[in-house]
C-alpha cells in the first residue's frame, strides 16, 4: 500500500539482479497526474531484508529529500535514471528492440560509474552544457580517459535526457544538443599492419589450438568473437566459404552478429580449407555441433577466451619477435586490419576487402558485394600462398597436442 508519510518498498528485477526500490508518489509537471517514483537502493542479495532496505533509505536521506522537504517537485537526474532503467535501457531507441545483453551492461557501467556520482541529485532541468562540458574536461585531463571514452558518457547521458522527453515521462530539454565534445583524431594510432611473412613467424611460436585461431582470424579477417563462435557444422568444405553466425562475448554464446552485415560467408581458399582439416583431424572434439576452438577444461562445452589466449600467448609471442613493443597494444583486431590492407593493396578494389569483411556500405548494391566474392576468395587463396610459402598445412601444423599447455588460458575461463 502506497505510504505517502515514508513511502514504500519495492522488489524489482533489474539487469544486476533482483533489487530494492524506495518509491514515492510524485505529481507529474506534464499533466499534472500522480506518479510513482522510485530510486534504486540495492542488490536485495546484498540487503537481504526490508529492514535493510529501510536503513538505507534513511542513510540517503530519501524521505527528508522527497516527501518531507521535497526539491520543488522537479525530478533530478537520478530520477530520470530511474525511468529510463526501467524503460528505456533494454531497448535499442531507433526500432524498439531489445539490446544485447552486453551492449546494457556496458550502458550500466558508464551510468553509474561516471554519470550518476556527478549528476544524481541535480535538479535535471538545471544542468547546464557548460556544466557537463566542464565536467567532461575533468574525466578527460583529470581522470585520464580518452576523448571516445568521454563521447560514451555524453552519448548515453543524451540518452537518458531524450528517453524521458519523448516517452512524456518529464518535460525537460535536452542540454546535451548544445555540448561539443573535441575531436579525438589524434588519438587514434596508426596501426602497424602485419605482412604474410611476419603473421607466420608469429604463428611459429604458438601452441598449437592458439595456432590455428591466429591462422583463421589472419585469412579471414573474421572479429575474434565470431571466430570462437564458429562450430565445425559452420564451415561449408565443398563451397569454400565458413558461415558466421554467431558470436562467442562475454563467456556466452549470442545466437547473432555485431552487424546484419556481419552475418554471412567468408572465403575458405583450398589452403585454408586443408589447414582446418588438418586441425579437425588432430581435435579431441571434431563432431559437426563441436567448437572449433573448445575449451579442454570445459570439456568442449565452450569455446576458450580470446582474451585471455592473447595476453597468454599472442601478445607475448609478438613481443618476443619484435612485431610490438612491451608497453603498446597488440590484439586479433590487428589481424584483421592487416589482411584487409594487404587484399586492397594485392587487388586494388576496396569492395573485396569490403567483401571479406563484411562491412555494410549504402553505396553498395548487394549483387555487387556478391559478385566480389570471388575476388575475394581468389585474393585469400594468393595471401595464403605467400603465407606458407613452401610450408604444407601438415607441417605447419606438426605438433604434440598442446591442450594441456592452455592450462593458463583455460583457468582464466573459470
Amino acid at each position: 500500500m502506497a505510504d505517502n508519510v515514508r513511502g514504500w518498498l519495492r522488489r524489482l528485477e533489474r539487469v544486476a539482479g533482483l533489487t530494492y526500490f524506495w518509491c514515492y508518489q510524485r505529481r507529474r509537471q506534464s499533466d499534472g497526474r500522480m506518479v510513482e517514483n522510485d530510486i534504486p537502493l540495492g542488490l536485495v542479495a546484498d540487503l537481504r531484508d526490508d529492514a535493510a532496505a529501510w536503513l538505507k533509505v534513511g542513510e540517503l536521506g530519501l524521505i527528508e529529500k522527497y516527501i518531507n522537504n521535497p526539491i520543488t517537485q522537479k525530478p533530478t537526474f537520478g530520477d530520470l535514471c530511474a525511468a529510463y532503467f526501467k524503460d528505456g535501457l533494454p531497448f535499442r531507441k531507433k526500432d524498439g528492440s531489445r539490446k544485447a545483453k552486453g551492449t546494457v551492461e556496458t550502458y550500466l557501467y558508464h551510468i553509474e560509474t561516471f554519470i550518476l556520482p556527478r549528476w544524481r541529485d541535480t535538479v535535471a532541468e538545471e544542468i547546464k552544457p557548460l556544466a557537463i562540458r566542464n565536467w567532461l574536461f575533468e574525466i578527460h585531463d583529470d581522470a585520464d580517459y580518452t576523448w571516445q571514452t568521454c563521447s560514451k558518457i555524453a552519448g548515453i547521458m543524451s540518452l537518458v535526457f531524450s528517453f524521458v522527453d519523448d516517452n512524456e515521462v518529464y518535460a525537460i530539454r535536452n542540454p546535451l544538443d548544445k555540448v561539443t565534445i573535441p575531436a579525438s583524431e589524434e588519438e587514434h594510432h596508426e596501426i602497424r599492419v602485419l605482412l604474410p611473412h611476419e603473421v607466420l613467424t608469429l604463428v611459429e611460436r604458438l601452441p598449437l589450438l592458439v595456432k590455428v585461431a591466429v591462422l583463421l582470424v589472419a585469412a579471414t579477417g573474421v572479429r575474434i568473437s565470431e571466430c570462437l563462435g564458429l562450430r565445425w557444422l559452420h564451415v561449408h568444405w565443398g563451397e569454400g566459404k565458413i558461415l558466421v553466425e554467431q558470436t562467442f562475448r562475454r563467456g556466452e554464446v549470442q545466437r547473432r552478429t555485431k552487424t546484419k552485415s556481419s552475418k554471412g560467408a567468408v572465403p575458405m581458399c583450398d589452403l585454408l580449407s586443408a589447414c582446418l582439416a588438418e586441425w579437425r583431424r588432430q581435435s579431441p572434439y571434431s563432431a559437426d555441433e563441436d567448437f572449433i576452438f573448445a575449451s579442454p577444461t570445459l570439456n568442449g562445452m565452450k569455446p576458450l577466451w580470446g582474451q585471455s589466449i592473447n595476453a597468454d600467448y599472442v601478445k607475448p609471442a609478438a613481443v618476443a619477435i619484435g612485431l610490438v613493443a612491451p608497453g603498446s597494444r597488440f590484439g586479433w583486431h590487428r589481424l584483421r586490419h592487416s589482411i584487409s590492407t594487404w587484399v586492397k593493396e594485392d587487388t586494388k578494389d576496396i569492395t573485396v576487402a569490403q567483401t571479406l569483411l563484411r562491412h555494410s556500405d549504402p553505396n553498395m548494391t548487394a549483387a555487387y558485394i556478391h559478385e566480389s566474392f570471388q575476388k575475394a576468395l581468389e585474393a585469400q587463396r594468393r595471401y595464403m600462398q605467400q603465407f606458407l610459402g613452401a610450408k604444407s598445412p601438415q607441417l605447419l601444423l606438426r605438433q604434440e597436442p598442446e591442450l594441456l599447455a592452455m592450462k593458463s588460458a583455460s583457468e582464466a575461463i573459470q
